[in-house]
């Protein structure tokens, strides 16, 4: 290769390392970003289902609805609520419905 060829390709890997390790820091440990929206693991285990379009359900059954709340997110499915505290960034921001 030569030396410019050289110069050019490390540019671009180091943009695109750069850019990989921007989008997997955006997204909390216990969430993983889909087209829906994301999937939530709490910390006891309990997998919950966030849709773009403020909906929620859960692993095993139940449905419900989220709203971001002061500094988390909170989750209301069939009577239960639930506290998502990590950041979601694939989210849309969803008014409270109560």
């Amino acid at each position: 290769m030569r030396s410019w060829e050289t110069e050019t390709f490390m540019r671009t890997l180091i943009l695109a390392c750069a850019a990989l390790t921007l989008t997997l820091g955006q997204v909390s440990a216990g969430a993983l970003c889909n087209k829906d929206g994301a999937v939530v693991t709490m910390s006891d285990g309990t997998v919950l289902y966030l849709g773009v379009g403020c909906d929620a359900a859960m692993k095993g059954g139940g449905t419900g609805f989220w709203f971001n709340a002061a500094s988390f997110l909170a989750v209301h499915i069939d009577g239960k609520a639930y506290r998502v505290t990590d950041e979601v960034d694939c989210l849309p921001f969803c008014r409270s419905p109560l």
